[in-house]
């Protein structure tokens, strides 16, 4: 005979699903977080949320050691001393340090060393199914934590002062490229980017800037930024982004910048169409659409 649930047992059993619910010592909540940059900028969205909701600032508990579990052939320039593959190494955390801390909710982001973890946000790839990598990588942890939804259509990361000189230079009157060697649409060809040349620039690494350049025939500068908060003002300056599903596409949708977003023809993490300004594609027709489209809404006359 099947035992009977009473209903006062039933917001104990709610309780344990809920991260405001979770009981902390102090006046802020250690958040822990292993994987990559890109998702971070996405679970950023559910950290702001609980500071709404609670009040409390968030310290964050990042790992620099988290093996990286891509699919076959991927390739990511993120790696350990032992030249692995890591979801974030300590250069990558010391340019996202100024980032993350720049933002009213977070009271620091630290190395995990072992201190106390209150919530974590791992829990979505080791005990909790969200069906990753589909879906919107911004909406994964509030599949696992419900009452950290949040709209997404509304900026979660929000940047108060002027931008810095150096990089308003760079990308006055630019739109910033970036595009990875991972989560791509091989179906697209770009040569048609070589009409817009001089409002051009790259964003990413050498290597991504040379094979890009090189693939499509382009001379295009690349960013020099020394962190991810000078880079995140170069996305909110530029005319806008055109990128494929990264964390740089991932920092203009936590800020709600204009964006046009290549579709991985294989793993989509990123929802399209959220908010006045986001568009995305999965052919060439709408590649060179919403290019010409938003290269013509944001041309100075």
């Amino acid at each position: 005979m099947k035992k009977k649930i009473k209903l006062h047992e039933l917001p104990a059993r709610l309780e344990k699903e809920l991260a405001t619910s979770v009981a902390v010592e102090d006046n802020s909540t250690n958040i822990f977080h292993a994987v990559n940059p890109g998702d971070l900028m996405g679970a950023m969205g559910a950290m702001k949320k609980y500071y709404d909701a609670t009040k409390r600032k968030v310290r964050v508990l990042q790992s620099i050691t988290q093996i990286a579990a891509y699919y076959s052939g991927a390739t990511h320039p993120t790696v350990n001393e032992s030249g692995q593959n890591v979801c974030c190494n300590l250069p990558m955390w010391q340019m996202l340090k100024p980032l993350i801390e720049s933002q009213y909710y977070i009271k620091s982001f630290e190395k995990y060393e072992g201190q106390r973890i209150d919530i974590d946000f791992n829990i979505i790839r080791n005990k909790t199914s969200v069906n990753l990598p589909h879906g919107a990588l911004q909406g994964w942890i509030p599949l696992a934590y419900p009452d950290l939804d949040f709209d997404m259509s509304k900026p979660w990361i929000i940047l108060n002062e002027e931008c810095p000189k150096h990089i308003k230079e760079q990308v006055a009157g630019k739109v910033i490229l970036n595009f990875t060697e991972r989560y791509r649409n091989n179906m697209i060809d770009y040569f048609f980017l070589k009409n817009y040349a001089p409002d051009l620039i790259f964003a990413g690494t050498d290597k991504e800037h040379w094979l890009f350049c090189k693939q499509w025939q382009l001379t295009i500068p690349l960013l020099e930024v020394t962190d991810f908060l000078e880079l995140a003002y170069a996305i909110k300056e530029s005319r806008f982004i055109f990128a494929n599903q990264s964390f740089c596409l991932n920092i203009a949708y936590a800020m709600d910048t204009p964006r046009i977003t290549e579709i991985c023809s294989y793993a989509q993490n990123i929802i399209h169409m959220i908010g006045e300004h986001s568009s995305g594609f999965l052919y060439q027709a709408g590649a060179e659409y919403f290019f010409r489209k938003y290269y013509n809404k944001t041309l100075k006359k």
